[in-house]
């Protein structure tokens, strides 16, 4: 009898330790959070799980799980590290790597570029088990394609006119080695943190930014004041050419009637040639000499006798 209860305690003891280890292989993935559960036989892939809710897999030591945050957002800091987050009453603290980030430009200058990429997980097999330092490896590439794309470029295209198109370049340049390389990630920005020339000659380059700004500040005064002068010629121009237009509309007037004149007088000089060319003889004289007693010669000195029509004029209206 006592070998019978005995018997049945450890059955029992048994199935309890077996539905004790059973039980932990039970987990719950969080689909909505983006998380997916990697199964693992004897340390071998076997899936992934992404569906939301409670599973079952086999306890370890036969199979176990290693759950990754599909969409968490992962940084990599180049050329800088963060040695405290900032909040909204403390700014964040940062720590140079000045060996890191110091690099030759495509114009053979030297200067300092910070950067940060994010990435996420877009295929957990390949993240897991193409590549043994995940993190490190990445690094590595980042470097790789920051010194690549800087080296493409100018200094003034790093420090002002092209950080976006550099940013663009890098990304797309760090996408294909991770996709040649099989890492499984998914680079979803990068970000050109600080870039600037070595303290050795900050000042040079400052000086020769301010250089560049006094001509803008010049070019854009230049410009300013052509938009105030050349309308104004413009229309002292349009003025000019309409007072010439009317001067030449007036002398064409005028033109047009010395022309009528001229027939007038040539039509009464065909009808009486010498007595015409007497009185605009005589009207020429009174037009020059204007207020000037006159006396008229014939061709051979001799003056002519006429009568003193104006004085007879005044005597007349004085004996009215």
């Amino acid at each position: 009898m006592f070998d019978k209860i005995t018997k049945s305690l450890v059955i029992v003891a048994i199935l309890v330790v077996l539905g004790i280890w059973l039980s932990t292989g039970i987990y719950t993935v969080d689909a909505e959070g983006g998380e997916a559960a990697v199964i693992l036989r004897f340390g071998e892939y076997v899936n992934t799980v992404t569906d939301e809710g409670i599973h079952w897999h086999m306890p370890s030591p036969i199979e176990r799980i290693e759950k990754i945050k599909m969409d968490e957002a992962k940084r990599i800091e180049f050329g800088f590290r963060t040695v405290r987050g900032g909040d909204t009453r403390t700014a964040a603290q940062y720590q140079g790597i000045d060996e890191q980030s110091l690099m030759l430009t495509g114009d053979e200058n030297i200067v300092n570029v910070d950067a940060a990429i994010q990435y996420n997980i877009k295929n957990v097999e390949e993240y897991l088990f193409k590549v043994d330092d995940q993190t490190h490896t990445l690094e590595i590439a980042l470097e790789s394609s920051i010194r690549r794309v800087v080296a493409n470029h100018t200094l003034d295209d790093v420090l002002t006119v092209s950080k976006s198109e550099i940013q663009n370049a890098i990304r797309d340049d760090l996408q294909g080695i991770c996709d040649d390389y099989e890492m499984g990630v998914f680079i979803t920005a990068v970000q050109l943190q600080d870039v600037e020339p070595p303290g050795e000659v900050d000042a040079a380059f400052k000086d020769v930014a301010n250089a560049r700004e006094d001509k803008n500040s010049y070019i854009n005064e230049a410009n300013g004041y052509r938009n105030e002068i050349v309308p104004k010629a413009r229309g002292n121009a349009a003025q000019m050419l309409n007072e010439a237009e009317a001067y030449k509309e007036k002398r064409v007037a005028e033109a047009k009637g010395d022309v009528a004149n001229f027939e007038q007088i040539l039509e009464r000089y065909q009808l009486g040639k010498e007595v015409t060319r007497k009185r605009m003889y005589l009207e020429t004289l009174e037009e020059i000499l204007p207020n000037v007693e006159k006396y008229i010669v014939d061709g051979d000195g001799n003056t002519i006798k006429f009568l003193p029509l104006e004085q007879n004029a005044l005597t007349g209206r004085e004996g009215q």
